[in-house]
């Protein structure tokens, strides 16, 4: 069986999420990714692909140490195979082939649904539900900020993210995703999405345009800075944003130890529903080290 028959198996189980059934989207994400093929456990019968579950490798630093980790995707099972407990047997044989390979931890997301079952039946810790910011567009100082989309030509002289690589520095302490210029490049090129980057002197912003409440929203999907950035620089980059996709708000979601922002003072029924952080480490032991810097982009949310 092949990527194709996972598509279908998406397509049927997820019909509202196009983007994951998208058989380029898929190459683009198990097969030609710089971290490495993705590690997948499948159940075919006579009528096609039944049940999948894959996980994407990805470098994660803790406390300045490289770690291979991976990031928990793609689940489904077809209706006609449920009730079998195939789920945590695909996602067993997952591990077994991860731990195998050198993965030491699986981090993911669960919504209100998910979250149970990975905490439950594949031992996952929850850390935190995922702070969610809505930010909008103040006045202030004048603070430079260039914003173009993410292309190839972003990267070259003279482009907004030409010497990106002084931004991905990871943090001393804690845990995070680690990124090089090469990788970024590669998660920038994600089929079906449109990502526009946003540069201060220190500071690169990647976001792209989103609907939601019936309104053009800014979603900040990542933030690569230097150092810790002032207020200054935060509104400027949030106004460079949203002028940009010309949305009247923008949308942060995930940790970030080098930027505070602060947000509107929204009810809870206005918010994106709560997404949840979980980890766990393929040797069984506890996470030791506080995580620092986990937003959309790391996950592939966008």
């Amino acid at each position: 069986m092949s990527i194709e028959a996972t598509a279908t198996l998406l397509r049927e189980v997820f019909p509202a999420a196009t983007r994951i059934s998208e058989v380029a989207y898929l190459r683009w994400l198990y097969e030609q990714s710089p971290f490495g093929p993705a590690i997948e456990a499948n159940r075919d019968d006579a009528l096609g692909r039944a049940g999948h579950y894959a996980i994407v490798p990805i470098d994660l630093i803790e406390n300045g140490q490289p770690q291979q980790a991976a990031l928990s995707l793609n689940t489904a099972v077809h209706e006609r195979a449920r009730g079998e407990g195939l789920f945590v047997g695909l996602a067993t044989a997952t591990y077994e082939q991860a731990r195998a390979a050198g993965i030491e931890a699986v981090i993911g997301v669960g919504n209100a649904n998910s979250t149970p079952g990975l905490e439950r039946r594949l031992g996952f810790e929850v850390v935190t539900p995922l702070p969610t910011t809505m930010l909008a567009p103040t006045p202030g100082r004048t603070t430079a900020v260039d914003s173009a989309w993410a292309s190839a030509a972003a990267f070259e002289p003279g482009g907004v993210a030409a010497d990106v690589e002084r931004l991905l520095q990871p943090p001393a302490t804690g845990i995070a995703r680690a990124w090089t210029p090469e990788t970024l490049r590669w998660r920038l090129a994600s089929p079906g999405s449109r990502y526009a980057l946003h540069r201060a002197d220190d500071a690169l912003v990647v976001t792209e345009l989103d609907r939601r409440w019936g309104m053009p929203v800014a979603v900040v999907l990542k933030i690569f800075a230097a150092a810790p950035f002032d207020k200054p620089t935060s509104r400027a980059l949030v106004r460079a944003a949203c002028r940009f996709h010309r949305a009247p708000f923008a949308l942060h979601v995930g940790l970030d130890d080098m930027v505070e922002l602060r947000g509107l003072p929204l009810p809870r029924r206005l918010l994106p529903s709560p997404l949840n952080l979980v980890y766990r480490r393929l040797d069984g032991g506890p996470r030791t080290s506080p995580i620092m810097r986990l937003e959309f982009l790391d996950f592939d949310a966008y």
